[in-house]
């Protein structure tokens, strides 16, 4: 009877911990983002009614770690060209807030929308960017070597970025839909690169996230990631997305 009974519970727990696996890796997709050449000028406008973005394919969002889904939705889209990687968002926000104007302020503690990336497999250094809903940027190269107020001493002066809305900044009486930002970082204001540029088939490491405050939130916040991350921990580049270079 023992051995009976030892039998099921093993059953039982296998069964448990096979489902909770199952619920872990079915968000978030975990294969490369193919980012697509473009040749096609990109104004950069935060409209994304080009071409181009209109067939780039979408990131979605999910909430780490259990990797549901946002009740803030996010979209994400990148494209590249020879001389700058865009990044586009679309963030569904029922109360837009910015209220940062001063390049490096703490973006973070407010709506914001963030972009990550490591470019060389053999160097640990990567690239952080978060803007929030008035364009201000917190930008900032990340190397162990490098203390956290020298990390953001790092500018990327050719960065472009666009914001645009439908609804109201900072206004608590109506409810908004969503902000946009598009954003075109230049390849050659990322030093690591030595001045080379991606080429076909070249593979980074990134994931865009998003900080998301609101007054209909819950929980009064919502952070979210397009990568299956298995912690809130958005420096962690282990658990990163892969993302392919296609010149086609």
């Amino acid at each position: 009877m023992r051995k009976r009974i030892d039998l099921r519970l093993f059953l039982s727990i296998l069964t448990i911990f096979t489902w909770l696996l199952v619920f872990q890796v079915q968000g978030a997709d975990k294969t490369a983002y193919s980012c697509h050449f473009t040749s096609e000028p990109l104004t950069i406008d935060g409209q994304l009614t080009e071409t181009a973005w209109q067939k780039a394919p979408v990131l979605e969002f999910y909430v780490p770690p259990t990797e549901g889904k946002p009740l803030s939705p996010t979209e994400g889209k990148i494209l590249w060209d020879q001389r700058f990687l865009y990044v586009s968002f679309k963030a569904y926000d029922k109360d837009i807030i910015g209220t940062y104007t001063k390049r490096d302020s703490p973006t973070f503690k407010e709506d914001v929308l963030e972009i990550f990336f490591k470019p060389l497999e053999d160097n640990d250094c990567y690239y952080n960017f978060e803007i929030n809903a008035l364009g201000t940027v917190y930008d900032a190269i990340n190397d162990k070597s490098l203390t956290w107020k020298d990390r953001k001493k790092w500018n990327c002066r050719g960065l472009r970025v666009k914001i645009t809305m439908d609804g109201a900044l900072n206004e608590k009486k109506d409810q908004d839909k969503y902000w946009q930002m598009e954003a075109a970082v230049p390849f050659e204001d990322l030093a690591i690169l030595k001045g080379q540029k991606p080429s076909d088939g070249n593979t980074w490491l990134f994931h865009l996230a998003r900080y998301d405050y609101s007054f209909y939130l819950p929980d009064g916040k919502e952070l979210s990631s397009c990568a299956p991350l298995t912690e809130v921990n958005f420096h962690n580049y282990a658990e990163w997305l892969p993302l392919t270079f296609l010149q086609k």
